[in-house]
């Protein structure tokens, strides 16, 4: 649980693993190994969405941090 937590270059661990999530998202569609379908489009706004939580509550915890 502690990797959670953890902060590299000002994200945690988790806000880069959704973004690398997404870009591979991107990818598979463009070199067309996922179909460019409205499941894939939902897909990722999901991880997008996900990815706006965990820069907020990065933001949060870097606030009580002091």
């Amino acid at each position: 649980m502690n990797l959670f937590t953890k902060h590299f270059a000002g994200q945690s661990i988790v806000s880069w693993a959704l973004q690398i999530i997404l870009i591979w998202i991107a990818w598979a569609v463009k070199s067309h190994q996922i179909p460019n379908n409205l499941t894939t489009i939902f897909g990722a706004g999901v991880v997008l969405l996900l990815i706006y939580i965990s820069f907020s509550l990065d933001r949060r915890g870097n606030r009580h941090k002091g």
